[in-house]
């Protein structure tokens, strides 16, 4: 049976006794957990996501099934 990343890092905790490096471990694992990816965008992303938002909420987009009728391959008769 295939061993899971996360059975070989309790593995890896378990054995380990460097309380510094079990902190880090700690640190790196509640900071991911803590992260929110909008924080990570600069503000010129975070402008644009917010007006793409706009423009889905006034309805100007374009369906992929429309895109794809609209330039997707075309069919040989």
């Amino acid at each position: 049976m295939k061993t899971s990343i996360k059975d070989e890092l309790h593995k890896l905790i378990n054995n380990c006794n460097n309380e510094s490096t079990l902190e880090e471990a700690k640190e790196v694992l509640q900071e991911t957990k803590e992260r929110d990816w909008w924080d990570d965008l600069t503000e010129e992303d975070q402008s644009r996501v917010l007006e793409s938002e706009a423009q889905y909420e006034r309805g100007e987009f374009i369906t992929h099934d429309d895109l794809m009728r609209q330039y997707g391959p075309k069919k040989n008769l």
